[in-house]
């Protein structure tokens, strides 16, 4: 059985050959941090995913978490894994160094994610809350609570989860019932019921922060009515330090498909004990800082997932040998044209979305540190039309991969035995949470592109086309250069029809809205690709990989652009032309 191994070698192309890295490194938070240092970060990352979360993966994934006497036992490995991932400082990697981080860039932090969620995506989804958390809490909380907490969750000391769904709400955020009622010392007690919390109990962490949304009494109806609450496991007393148990407890955990090491709970809150965070009545708005940063990483589990899947196809292609003259000794998978065109679709996927993962990243670094207000403006728009864009794209791409790597071992990628059906079974889950892919194509419609008349598409398309005038004198890109001009003339289409439909027809937008932006994730993907292949000039195996990858994605995937424009052009009243009870009737 093949455990893990990271992209090392691809990741450090990119951010030397492909995208400005230097400035970014200049504003990072530590001191005396430069490319080399940020490489090495990366290859330690590759070889303590390699040899400590791999092999703990695959017991994680065959005992998983339990359910005993009211708490929960996570799998052997699990707890060893997260003290030395703390000790190591990993998962402080990209906070600032005053929390006891490392201050590095969010670029080191995502090519860092993508190993430890290729590795083992049940354990990185708790690394990843209580990252998000301190993010939140750093930007939102009184300097007391943040300066009391966050260092805790910096060192993994305390871990923290998200609680937003529940059973009547679903993804419907405005219609959450859970109540916060303020007390006589000035803190807050909330009942109600949660569900689908990750690591809403583990037995790796002695406190676990919940970030709660709830209602408080006369707030209004709909998102605008939620405030945002910390509630501890354990009550905190005036010193921030635990005390006794919180009336905040798991009823059960869910069975589910994959992610078995992963304890996905019902938490039911009895008045139990809470600190408003921020203002009263933007509690969603305040939350959206850790959601931002969890939608970016759970599209990474995409990428990550992928690729694992995908490397261990390439291991068992190469070494498997079937087929061929029957008076000859077999070929190997690797000979046989259908086996190429799944390595091929596999690794022209992984890597223009490890492109694209960078690309979002450097965003977002540059919403917070550029030099100038214009910069960051600038940056955090294209970060609000990316996220969507990578949640989805990423997810159901690497959905697609890893299934494509269990058709490349044929029946033994259906057995447990060669490891690779988990990631199909752990990846599933990422299309649905953090937002349902379906939310997410919407949001990037009725409120990325059509509220500002597309201004936030025209900065992203404005950037394509650039690179699209700047390569047009250089030999060997002709077919990527082809493929994705007449990619970015259909989105454009697409996008100037919407912008175009008055109010009372924009479900027609709506019933695109899949479609659309899986044809933008293919133009961003061209896009990589046509960037990747201008950097990889040398007669190196790395850049004629690229180079011929490159043209394969122009001529095989990028086409794709046309079903979708077509599909994201739809009528409303191809969707509507049942009634529901014709629609669903099934009999």
């Amino acid at each position: 059985m093949e455990h893990y191994t990271a992209a090392v070698e691809d990741m450090r192309f990119l951010l030397e050959r492909v995208f400005d890295f230097e400035p970014v490194l200049s504003r990072a938070t530590a001191s005396e941090v430069d490319a080399q240092t940020a490489f090495s970060v990366l290859e330690q990352g590759a070889q303590f995913a390699a040899k400590v979360l791999a092999p703990a993966g695959v017991t994680g994934d065959q005992i998983g978490s339990r359910f005993v006497d009211g708490a929960v036992v996570t799998p052997p490995g699990f707890k060893e894994c997260y003290r030395r991932y703390c000790e190591d400082g990993w998962l402080g990697v990209d906070l600032p160094a005053q929390f006891g981080g490392q201050g590095l860039p969010l670029m080191v932090q995502a090519g860092l994610a993508e190993m430890v969620t290729g590795a083992y995506m049940a354990f990185s989804m708790l690394t990843l809350q209580g990252r998000s958390a301190a993010r939140l809490l750093i930007g939102h909380a009184e300097a007391a609570v943040r300066d009391a907490l966050v260092p805790r969750l910096v060192s993994g000391e305390w871990a923290a989860t998200i609680c937003i769904t529940e059973p009547q709400a679903g993804s419907d955020v405005g219609r959450l019932t859970t109540r916060a009622v303020r007390q006589d010392n000035g803190q807050w007690a909330l009942s109600g019921t949660k569900i689908f919390i990750s690591y809403a109990d583990q037995d790796v962490t002695p406190q676990i922060l919940h970030m709660a949304l709830a209602r408080t009494p006369g707030a209004p109806a709909g998102t605008r009515g939620l405030s945002l609450f910390i509630v501890p496991k354990f009550k905190l007393d005036a010193n921030w330090q635990p005390g006794e148990r919180n009336p905040a407890r798991v009823q059960h955990i869910e069975h589910k498909m994959g992610l078995s090491a992963s304890a996905t709970c019902e938490l039911h809150l009895d008045g139990a004990q809470g600190f408003m965070i921020g203002e009263e009545g933007q509690g969603l708005k305040a939350m959206f800082d850790m959601m931002n940063v969890m939608r970016l990483e759970t599209g990474i589990q995409g990428i990550g997932v992928g690729a694992a899947a995908m490397a261990k196809a390439l291991a068992y292609t190469v070494e498997r040998t079937q087929g061929g003259p029957a008076d000859a000794p077999p070929t190997p998978l690797t000979a046989h044209a259908d086996v190429r065109r799944m390595i091929y679709t596999m690794r022209a996927r992984v890597e223009a979305m490890r492109a694209m993962m960078f690309e979002t990243a450097l965003q977002l670094d540059l919403s917070y540190a550029a030099p100038d207000a214009g910069t960051r403006a600038t940056a955090r728009e294209q970060v609000q039309w990316l996220l969507p864009i990578c949640k989805a794209f990423f997810t159901d791409t690497g959905f697609e991969v890893a299934n494509l790597a269990i058709q490349c071992h044929g029946g033994h990628g259906y057995i447990r035995e060669t490891d690779v059906e988990r990631h199909v079974r752990d990846l599933r889950v990422a299309s649905i949470y953090e937002g349902t892919n379906g939310i997410q194509a919407f949001d990037l419609v009725a409120r990325k592109l059509l509220p500002d008349g597309g201004k936030r598409y025209q900065e992203f398309m404005r950037r394509i086309r650039a690179d699209l005038a700047a390569t047009k004198d250089r030999a060997g890109l002709d077919d990527i250069r082809q493929a994705l001009t007449h990619a970015a003339d259909a989105a454009d289409r697409v996008t100037q029809t919407y912008l175009a439909q008055p109010p009372a027809q924009r479900r027609d937008a709506e019933t695109g809205a899949a479609a659309y932006l899986s044809l933008i994730g293919r133009v961003a993907s061209g896009w990589m690709w046509l960037r990747m292949a201008t950097a990889a000039s040398e007669d190196m195996p790395l850049h004629r990989r690229k180079r011929e990858l490159a043209r394969f994605y122009a001529r095989y995937l990028l086409p794709e652009v046309l079903a979708l424009e077509q599909q994201a052009s739809a009528s409303a009243a191809w969707i509507d032309g049942l009634d529901a009870e014709t629609l669903v009737d099934y009999r």
